[in-house]
């Protein structure tokens, strides 16, 4: 009878410290390193050997491939510059099984506009932030995407009613009439003030129409103003069917994921409250 050894969890520090040099790059001694969701994400500030500020971020992953994998270097290839995102200095890939990614990309002058992907205050940002960021995703969904690459499928899609049951009460559709290229991951730390910029690239792909700004909703609930001024900016956009749709789809996620971390059960009980009026606009 054998048996086989625990999978190691990979050193991410370890792996993040070879990257720096492997690509020449220099560390402040004191450099804080942030731990992404799911722990497979490690990212912190490192210079090039010209002085240049950067932002490196190591992943691992079982095998190379795959949508996340290869995410942030397609949107640095096939996104435009209408779409404002941190330019990709260099990659470094290496090991086998796990495999390790690190990405390097221009540190950006601004800040992201929240800590937390949900908002906890108001987001205190100037009209042209919100005019450009609207023109960025008017951009975004214009942009070509390889085929196959989607952030979800419609039979996710369809599989939502298991996680709001009152839309099989409803009669509601939950076909998605129209795909447009979106980031796929749209939340409030993923965006940058002074200037504009949107980050962390991996999941983007074909999604329903106005899925990105309902999701900016949805993360802002906690914090009505800037909710409201997500329903004022994407008006066109969220008050139609698509939008509807887009809307119960990611109340669907939040609440299917409010089980297994606390980010999205903090979410949860404004998702639940807002679900009602949603399911009332929709099946009018």
């Amino acid at each position: 009878m054998t048996s086989s050894s625990p999978e190691k969890t990979p050193d991410l520090e370890q792996a993040w410290h070879h990257a720096v040099a492997a690509l020449d790059l220099v560390a402040p001694p004191d450099a804080a390193l942030h731990l992404g969701v799911g722990g497979r994400t490690l990212s912190g500030p490192a210079a090039t050997s010209e002085d240049s500020p950067g932002w490196l971020r190591v992943t691992s992953a079982p095998k190379p491939g795959g949508k996340v994998w290869e995410g942030a270097s397609l949107a640095a290839e096939l996104i435009s510059d209408g779409v404002p995102q941190p330019r990709l200095l260099s990659e470094y890939t290496w090991g086998e099984g796990p495999v390790f990614q690190a990405l390097l990309w221009e540190r950006l002058p601004g800040k992201v506009v929240s800590a937390t992907p949900d908002l906890t205050a108001p987001v205190k940002a100037e009209t042209r932030w919100w005019s450009g960021l609207r023109q960025a995703l008017d951009a975004l969904q214009r942009v070509p995407r390889p085929e196959g690459r989607q952030v979800f499928t419609q039979a996710f899609v369809h599989r939502i009613p298991n996680h709001i049951p009152e839309i099989a009460e409803t009669g509601i559709d939950t076909t998605v009439r129209r795909w447009v290229t979106a980031h796929g991951d749209l939340h409030w730390a993923n965006l940058t003030d002074n200037p504009l910029s949107i980050i962390d690239w991996e999941g983007w792909g074909a999604a329903p129409a106005g899925y990105d700004a309902a999701v900016l909703h949805a993360y802002a609930l906690p914090a009505p103003e800037t909710a409201a001024k997500v329903r004022q900016v994407f008006a066109d956009v969220l008050d139609t069917d698509d939008g509807h749709l887009a809307h119960l789809i990611i109340c669907a996620e939040i609440i299917q994921a409010s089980d297994r971390d606390e980010l999205h059960a903090r979410l949860a009980p404004y998702v639940r409250r807002f679900v009602p009026g949603l399911l009332a606009s929709t099946s009018q």
